[in-house]
């Protein structure tokens, strides 16, 4: 993994765009959210971390948009990709793997605008099969009441991490993030040059 990060402009060429994932539309975000939920353990800091758009340790540089497509055009995707100096890609994987183990009996977060949440357990999902590792996991959350599960998926390929995110506001099934959107961020990456 030695290689220099990807500059943001780097990055911004190398995310996903429109055409890329056959059904899908692709756009831009200003970036992360401006404050975010910081966990009340250490040890699942890292998840409200990558929640927020800034996974630990910091990024270079990072890129953000929403994937939009599927049936109906119910599949909505955040995605961001961020770039790392040497094995900071792969320290972004392996503290979030440790806080799956670490918080699958749930924790509580402070610093959002509603206030204090609840996350009633973390559990490991299958991961997508792209770039040089991955990883993949639900976080389940309470919003009035109600089960809300929320499904992230990291893979990294080179330097660069990418960071795919769904909730599933209607009911609380799993919701599902289709593979071919990651199977292309990776292969553009390595066809780019990941660092």
């Amino acid at each position: 993994m030695t290689g220099k990060p990807l500059s943001k402009g780097e990055l911004e060429r190398a995310v996903l765009a429109g055409g890329d994932v056959a059904g899908f539309a692709v756009t831009p975000m200003e970036g992360a959210p401006p404050a975010g939920e910081t966990a009340d353990r250490d040890e699942c800091r890292p998840l409200t971390a990558l929640m927020n758009g800034t996974p630990e340790p910091v990024a270079d540089a990072a890129v953000y948009r929403q994937i939009v497509g599927g049936k109906d055009e119910q599949v909505v995707v955040t995605e961001f990709l961020t770039a790392h100096k040497g094995e900071s890609a792969a320290q972004v994987l392996s503290r979030l793997d440790a806080a799956v183990v670490a918080c699958a009996d749930g924790f509580t977060a402070d610093g959002g605008e509603d206030g204090p949440s609840t996350y009633s357990g973390v559990k490991r999902l299958a991961a997508p099969r792209a770039g040089d590792q991955a990883l993949a996991y639900q976080l389940t959350g309470d919003y009035e009441g109600e089960d809300v599960p929320l499904v992230f998926q990291v893979v990294r390929t080179g330097t660069t991490v990418a960071t795919y995110y769904t909730a599933n506001l209607v009911n609380a099934k799993t919701p599902e993030i289709p593979a071919e959107i990651s199977a292309a961020q990776a292969a553009k990456l390595q066809s780019g040059g990941a660092g």
